[in-house]
């Protein structure tokens, strides 16, 4: 009797630490694979947050201003619609605007506080506008950009412009 109880225990333990044994090494396999999961996302963003995107307004009489986009998503899908020729219209007193073919995704980008030279996106009309004079804030304004040359002729802007990328200098 007290060998088949010995047997029966020495069975119990045997099936016990097999099976915390095969719980140890997939956890260790799945935190390796998280590590190296985060590692390659981090060094992914890091080197896409730091290229800089310019793009370039031309008017119908070669005058240029050059904006410098922030890297949130709805600077990011406004340069992937790009190369446009497009309207630029006048708008209030202090800003241009004109319409990208499509809407912009403003999921994680800043809201604008409107200065003289930013490129903001206002959502509910899905225009994007560039400020000459400044302006008060507003909750569905995104802010895009600024303006890095040129910034003293965006008030006489009008008519087609084209907008395109510029290579990272």
């Amino acid at each position: 009797m007290k060998k088949i109880f010995l047997l029966l225990s020495l069975l119990l333990m045997t099936f016990s630490l097999t099976a915390c044994n095969a719980q140890v090494e997939p956890t260790q396999d799945n935190t390796t694979a998280n590590t190296n999961v985060k590692t390659t996302t981090e060094t992914t963003s890091s080197s896409t947050s730091t290229q800089t995107k310019i793009i370039k307004l031309t008017t119908t009489n070669n005058q240029t201003i050059e904006i410098e986009l922030n890297n949130s998503p709805a600077a990011n899908d406004l340069y992937n619609q790009l190369p446009l020729s497009i309207d630029l219209e006048d708008y209030s007193t202090n800003e241009k605007i004109f319409y990208p073919p499509n809407k912009l995704n403003t999921e994680s980008t800043p809201k604008a506080t409107p200065k003289i030279g930013t490129l903001a996106y206002y959502e509910p009309w899905g225009d994007v506008v560039i400020f000459y004079d400044d302006f008060r804030a507003n909750n569905d304004l995104y802010e895009l950009g600024h303006v890095i040359s040129g910034e003293d002729i965006v008030s006489e802007l009008s008519g087609t412009v084209t907008i395109e990328t510029m290579p990272n200098q």
